[in-house]
């Protein structure tokens, strides 16, 4: 076969001798660099600080920077890091990074920030990608038009932007050199291949445990094909080599394995069967595609879970590739063909796989369907359908082996010689091999190969994310495509000969990086510089730990970025797994009044600082913070160091740093305050630890007449309800029944009310404010409301406050008054008012709340709104 390279495509010529190789590949990277600034524009413009959010590129950049800082102060702790102090090996909660680390380590030692290095990495990342497919595409085919094709596809697939904000499972080159290397090997096997089959084996555990341990299997069925194909299987030079090489990586990979062995084991870390189906997709998300992606931008919107599962490839690639399945061509090199004739053994044999196909597909069906059931004595806990299954599908590979049933049968006997055949190539088989391994990955639990990895190889027990896992199947398809455009470029040939195929290949490359391409990339600026809180914990040593407020969500994601700046030990943080602190202290302090106990355990862990970032409270939350923080004051627990840059606070635990000096007054002063009083001075009020009951009084509303209140007049009534409930004396909530039976009373004499149901029967009132609620009762709770009502043992302010608080109406309510008081609390008007002239903003917020559950992004926006900024702004300007 007439080979096509890169010159033939773009008019330039490969340079002879070593330097002219090494500037022939620089130029295929500086290609690639060309290709990623374009479909990423305008991510080149802002790499000292673009992220795809402020959540995991915020972690990884600080484990590139623990990677490096340990690296050289201590790196036989190198699993000890800064995080989730006391505990150890923490660095094994997650992904250590280590292999992407490595090649940065001279940004950080220049002085690079750990944000800027990330997004230099996320970068590479792409180039290095598309440089690995070429190669090992170029290995496998020797044409380098395929191997462009093959770059352009693994890189800039869709799937590979929807991991923007996951730079460990992005940076995936070694996938493709970790195979090219074992086919290099095996064409070859000497002790300079083998040993870079060690090396791509040793880097690819190095840079993600994930990547290494879904490497594995399609690792051993590409071996199986190759040396199959290459009559290897008895040849001692590959077995001892190979062996040695791998082993050796192994053994050098120990150090960076054996820390997640050991907090599985300490900590009891591993992934629930109920995580892995939560996070395994289906088939059909095969059409719903990365929303970055410009082309195809919507497309599975409609699927079920389709904005949660993107894994649509591109069209050109499925169509390209489905031109290489189903065309025959010339092989890439010449194969070993060996013509297996049948004889009485082998049809005994087959005879006997028959018989155990049939059996084990009976079983099967009956394992699927009593799946780990109690039926026919509970024999289904153990025969469960992926380990039926997976016997069953290699008894039929089995048989494919030996020989091919007769209605199968065409110019090979059995799966071997089909193998082996001139018809089609290596890269074809691994292809195959990738497509099919990658794409049963991404079903997860929902198929049972992945399940039965799951059993036997215990690495597979930590991952979360199977679907992950497509990455495999879009190298596969990037091979596969390929071939397919060399299939067209021979058709064309044969039909045009004036039309070259280097003029086919161009033509596709540029086809696929338009339908690949994702600008102009939607980017977030990142906190990239400290701040001067940061600053000073660096200068600060410490007993113990620093505990940063609030914690949890997306704030422990800064707080490890500034980890990385102050390289104190953070108590708090977030990772693959958690630990049990870490869930107390956000437990601690999520909602409501923070307990004196919270302080307990500040100081047994020890916290020796806590750090008090009061811009990322939420407005109605700050009086739970200061009652808590007054009171440990006030007790000598806690001792207020200084406030940084007129929000930071800082704040020594006494019993672990008594030696620790207050620089400033508190910036707030212990004393009871009123709710009422609260509202009055700021209506976010509202919201916060007794938002309850600002809604039980949105449910009057609703149960009286029928509609929302208004701004006007439903703060008024909230204040009253609140009148004389002193937070942090503890009686709160008896003096809060009180006022909302008062305020029950006093609701029902109001003329409004009269008006509407003074006239009517006991029967005909209750079923007037079960219709305004949109609920219905029991028939005898209905009626035994009633009865009451008509013996005078409740009132009517007693029959309101009782359907008020009924469970179903609160829940029924808890979204759209959750909405409604957002708007009251932090913009101070209604929904409908202007700017918005409409509901739109209240339904899509229900709307997102009622799929979601995330409410602390209604905070968050609401918080961020330029309105509510504005009101904060006019604000601070009255009071000066």
């Amino acid at each position: 076969m007439k080979l096509i390279d890169v010159g033939a495509i773009l008019g330039l010529h490969k340079p002879a001798g070593k330097i002219g190789a090494l500037l022939h590949e620089l130029f295929i990277v500086l290609a690639f660099c060309a290709f990623t600034a374009l479909l990423s524009w305008p991510y080149i413009n802002y790499l000292r600080d673009a992220v795809a959010d402020s959540g995991d590129p915020y972690l990884v950049s600080w484990i590139l920077w623990w990677d490096y800082h340990q690296t050289f102060t201590n790196p036989l702790h190198l699993f000890d890091a800064n995080i989730f102090y006391p505990y150890r090996y923490t660095l094994a909660f997650s992904e250590h990074c280590y292999g992407i680390a490595l090649p940065f380590f001279p940004l950080f030692a220049l002085g690079f920030h750990p944000l800027t290095v990330h997004a230099v990495a996320m970068f590479v990342g792409f180039i290095s990608c598309g440089y690995g497919a070429f190669r090992l595409a170029r290995t496998l085919t020797g044409s380098e038009a395929i191997a462009w094709v093959a770059g352009i596809i693994f890189a800039f697939v869709p799937f590979r932007f929807h991991l923007l904000s996951h730079l460990p499972y992005l940076f995936s080159p070694w996938i493709p050199l970790l195979f090219e290397a074992l086919v290099l090997f095996v064409r070859k096997r000497s002790g300079r291949r083998a040993a870079w089959l060690g090396c791509a084996f040793f880097m690819t555990g190095l840079t993600t445990i994930s990547w290494f341990t879904l490497s594995l299997v399609p690792f051993v069925f590409s071996a199986a094909v190759l040396l199959t194909r290459y009559g290897l299987w008895r040849e001692r030079d590959f077995w001892r080599r190979g062996a040695a090489a791998l082993g050796l990586a192994s053994v050098a990979l120990l150090p960076f394995m054996l820390p997640y062995y050991l907090v599985s084991k300490l900590y009891g870390f591993k992934r629930s069967i109920e995580e892995v189906k939560t996070n395994s997709a289906w088939p059909i998300h095969w059409l719903s595609v990365e929303n970055r992606n410009k082309l195809w931008n919507g497309m599975g919107v409609n699927i079920p879970d389709g904005a949660k599962f993107k894994l649509f490839p591109g069209l050109l690639p499925i169509l390209f590739s489905t031109v290489a399945v189903a065309f025959s061509a010339p092989a890439e090199r010449p194969s070993r063909v060996d013509r297996i004739e049948t004889n009485p053994a082998q049809e005994r044999w087959s005879m006997r796989l028959d018989i155990f196909i049939w059996v084990a597909l009976t079983i099967s069906i009956l394992a699927v369907g009593f799946d780990r059931s109690e039926a026919f004595g509970g024999i289904f806990r153990q025969v469960t359908s992926e380990r039926a299954l997976a016997a069953l599908a290699v008894a039929i590979i089995t048989r494919l082996c030996l020989s091919y049933p007769y209605f199968l049968r065409g110019t090979h006997a059995n799966l071997i010689q089909t193998l082996c055949s001139e018809q089609r190539g290596d890269a074809f088989w691994l292809g195959v091999i990738l497509t099919t391994v990658g794409f049963c990955y991404s079903l997860g639990w929902n198929f049972f190969f992945y399940r039965i990895c799951y059993d036997l190889l215990p690495m597979f027990r930590s991952m979360r994310v199977p679907t992950r896992g497509a990455m495999f199947a879009y190298l596969g398809l990037a091979l596969l495509a390929g071939l397919g455009i060399e299939r067209l470029a021979q058709v064309v040939a044969g039909r045009r000969p004036r039309v070259p195929r280097a003029a086919v290949f161009a033509v596709a490359g540029v086809l696929l990086l338009l339908e690949l391409n994702a600008a102009p990339l939607r980017l977030t600026r990142g906190d990239v510089f400290p701040d001067a809180v940061t600053l000073r914990l660096k200068e600060t040593p410490m007993r113990g730990g620093v505990v940063v407020l609030p914690a949890g969500g997306d704030f422990n994601h800064r707080h490890m970025l500034r980890a990385a700046d102050h390289g104190r030990p953070l108590i708090v943080g977030t990772s693959g797994f958690n630990p049990p602190y870490e869930d107390q202290i956000e437990l601690a302090t999520r909602g409501g009044p923070i307990a004196e106990e919270f302080m307990d355990l500040l100081e047994k862990i020890p916290a020796s600082y806590v750090v008090v970032e009061n811009n990322l409270i939420a407005p109605e939350r700050r009086v739970d913070y200061e009652t808590f923080l007054a009171r440990a004051v006030k007790l000598g627990r806690m001792r207020f160091i200084n406030r940084f840059d007129g929000r930071d606070d800082l704040y020594a635990v006494v019993k672990t740093e008594p030696e620790a000096k207050s620089e400033a007054p508190m910036p707030f002063a212990f004393e009871a305050k009123e709710w009422s009083q609260l509202m009055k001075k700021d209506p976010v009020n509202l919201l916060g630890q007794f938002r309850p009951w600002s809604q039980a009084v949105y449910r009057f509303y609703i149960a009286s007449y029928g509609q929302m209140p208004h701004y006007a007049g439903f703060l008024p009534d909230v204040q009253l309800v609140g009148q004389n409930v002193m937070i942090g004396l503890g009686d709160e909530q008896l003096m809060l029944e009180a006022n909302l039976r008062r305020f029950a009373g006093d609701w029902v004499e109001r003329a409004k009310f009269r008006a509407l149901y003074k006239t009517l029967s006991s029967d005909r009132y209750v079923d007037a404010l079960l219709t305004n609620a949109g609920i219905t009762l029991e028939p005898a709770a209905r009626a035994g409301l009633v009865d009451k009502l008509n013996s005078g043992q409740m009132t009517r302010a007693e029959v309101l406050l009782e359907i008020v608080n009924s469970r179903a109406f609160v829940e029924k309510e808890a979204v759209r008054s959750l909405v409604l008081l957002h708007y009251f609390g932090y913009l101070h008007r209604n929904p409908a008012d202007p700017p918005d002239n409409n509901l739109d903003g209240l339904n899509y917020w229900m709307r997102e709340l009622e799929t979601s559950g995330d409410n602390a992004r209604l905070v968050r926006a609401f918080m961020a709104s330029g309105e509510y900024l504005g009101l904060q702004k006019s604000a601070a300007s009255d009071k000066q």
